[in-house]
């Protein structure tokens, strides 16, 4: 149970960075478009890792890893999207 209420914030925590990223790239003015999976992209890799780090403690850090591990594979299939 503990890995998926993990996973639910892993969702959510994924969908902060989308915002985080798409309120940065509108601060900086981008006008290239495909920043915003990068920054987004860097957003959850860092979380990754502070989450990554706490595995072994908790389960709920296990099903943020699987959580942030899928929205990075999404993430970078948009990438590539948006580079094309």
């Amino acid at each position: 149970m503990q890995v998926v209420l993990g996973f639910l914030l892993g969702v959510l925590i994924a969908l902060g960075c989308l915002f985080f990223s798409i309120f940065l790239g509108t601060a900086l003015a981008l006008q290239q478009q495909w920043l915003f999976p990068v920054f987004t992209g860097v957003g959850l890799i860092v979380a990754g890792i502070v989450a990554f780090r706490q595995m072994k403690e908790s389960s709920y850090a296990f099903g943020i890893v699987i959580a942030l591990s899928i929205a990075v594979l999404l993430d970078a299939a948009c990438g590539v999207a948006f580079y094309r």
